[in-house]
């Protein structure tokens, strides 16, 4: 056994606290390195993905972002558009459903970007990040639900913004700086 083995914490059981419709809330009792039992709420959650569409235009690149009220801070994020992932869908799936859903675009080509857990101390949500390319408008499909607006970006524009913290979306955050160091983002490109 290794000294991280010696460390580890151990989940010794689950309890539901609530259950929902796209997560759980938990209960986890957690035998602790020190040998205390102690409970741990936190939310099962089946992963979401998260979509940087990169859309060519006569004038360049422009970026597919939505302005999307959120209630629980009581303001509207500029975003790029995701969703959660449906039991056993694949996620690029659930990502070329909610392009479509929520901006309107459907992307001719899907690819993985990234990965990331979006606040592990809370829930084991798994943020998938896939770039969409080659894209056509078919329509905005919003749930009755959603409240948001599409809006075209130039790269340089919102990576000024992205820079000057005026982005607050952690997945938006994400993406951006991960497809900017990975070369798929560049300012020159507008």
């Amino acid at each position: 056994m290794s000294d991280q083995d010696d460390r580890k914490m151990r989940v010794q059981s689950e309890s539901m606290i609530h259950k929902g419709h796209a997560y759980d809330f938990v209960d986890l009792e957690v035998v602790y390195k020190d040998g205390v039992v102690r409970n741990k709420p936190m939310v099962r959650h089946q992963g979401a993905a998260t979509i940087l569409p990169i859309l060519r235009t006569d004038e360049g690149l422009r970026i597919v972002v939505i302005r999307n009220e959120r209630v629980t801070i009581d303001s509207f994020l500029l975003e790029l558009p995701a969703g959660g992932i449906d039991e056993d869908e694949d996620p690029s799936v659930a990502a070329a459903r909610e392009l479509i859903e929520e901006t309107g675009y459907k992307a001719g080509t899907l690819r993985p970007l990234c990965q990331f857990y979006t606040t592990p101390g809370l829930t084991d949500e798994l943020m998938h990040v896939f770039i969409a390319t080659d894209l056509s408008f078919v329509g905005q499909q919003l749930e009755p639900y959603e409240s948001m607006s599409v809006e075209l970006m130039r790269v340089d524009q919102l990576l000024e913004m992205l820079d000057s913290g005026q982005i607050k979306d952690g997945k938006t955050i994400v993406a951006l700086h991960t497809a900017r160091s990975q070369g798929v983002l560049n300012r020159a490109e507008n």
